[in-house]
């Protein structure tokens, strides 16, 4: 049995894990920590790796940013939150360090990989994921492989734009920024009449929400209008016949129960019945997806 070591670089916090060629995860752990640049980053993964090199064949990276699928060296475009990979040879300078192969993939792709192999999107022959982060994270899967696009570039849903649409007024707003962690967050402060505090953390908000706090639920309600028309803007360019809501709002069944309103009454004011109703899902592998997603993408390039 074949085994791989799994790494997910995140902005505070970088997940690994052991993977076999089953798609199950055997063994996973977290190290915190921010990094300044990208050796102290590699040295860091490095060491998670030092433990197990005698274990495992290759080590399967997701990272934010552009990978372009045939780059041999990992390199990575743009970064995310963490700008100091941009043009970094990740994968080589890794491999360097860690004397084993290793593979790199966007986080969004693994994401979607991840839940294709063992999660939510199985059996699906379109599914896309949506991973809400302080970004949009996400990624398209068909038939078994990830789309890519001309530039690697496709599933980047960060930089989505929207224009009006029943009576929507925000067209300069980036959808992903009303989408995001911080888009739910200010929504349901501003609801409550209170400025938006970045201390306020995902457990309150939903507290709030649980407990049928009318103004949280108002909010809750605004945001899954938002939400819910970049749901439909992809249904109609990709027609995926299931969409995934993942990151760490995904643990919340009050979002999915307020989307699935939302998006019933969208498409009831609508009255477009050629477009289908979207079918929305909530994750089933959490944070595994990514780990899982960069060895499947490792295996299926």
């Amino acid at each position: 049995m074949a085994q791989y070591f799994a790494l997910d670089v995140g902005v505070s916090h970088v997940e690994w894990g052991i993977v076999d060629d089953q798609m199950r995860m055997l063994e996973r752990g977290s190290r915190p920590g921010t990094h300044k640049d990208a050796d102290a980053l590699v040295q860091t993964l490095a060491a998670l790796v030092a433990p197990h090199a005698g274990e495992v064949s290759c080590v399967c990276v997701s990272v934010p940013g552009t990978v372009d699928v045939d780059d041999c060296q990992g390199t990575v475009v743009g970064g995310g939150r963490l700008d100091y990979l941009d043009g970094v040879d990740l994968g080589a300078e890794l491999s360097l360090a860690c004397g084993l192969p290793v593979s790199v993939e966007n986080n969004g792709k693994a994401y979607a990989l991840g839940e294709y192999a063992a999660g939510a999107l199985r059996g699906s022959r379109v599914g896309v994921v949506i991973a809400i982060g302080s970004g949009i994270g996400g990624g398209i899967v068909v038939d078994g492989r990830v789309l890519r696009g001309a530039h690697s570039f496709a599933g980047e849903f960060s930089f989505v734009r929207h224009t009006p649409i029943l009576g929507e007024t925000r067209s300069r707003d980036a959808m992903a920024g009303l989408c995001s962690w911080q888009g739910l967050r200010r929504s349901i402060l501003a609801a409550k009449g209170l400025e938006d505090d970045e201390s306020i953390d995902g457990v309150q908000l939903f507290e709030w929400v649980n407990a049928d706090d009318d103004a949280a639920l108002r909010g809750l309600h605004e945001y899954a209008k938002d939400l819910c028309t970049w749901i439909f803007n992809l249904q109609c360019i990709v027609d995926p016949d299931v969409i995934v809501i993942g990151g760490g709002i995904s643990v919340q069944p009050a979002l999915l129960e307020v989307l699935h309103i939302s998006m019933r009454s969208m498409m009831a004011d609508l009255q477009l019945p050629q477009v289908p109703k979207p079918n929305i899902v909530l994750s089933e592998l959490g944070p595994d997806a990514r780990l899982i997603g960069a060895v499947y993408a490792s295996l299926h390039r």
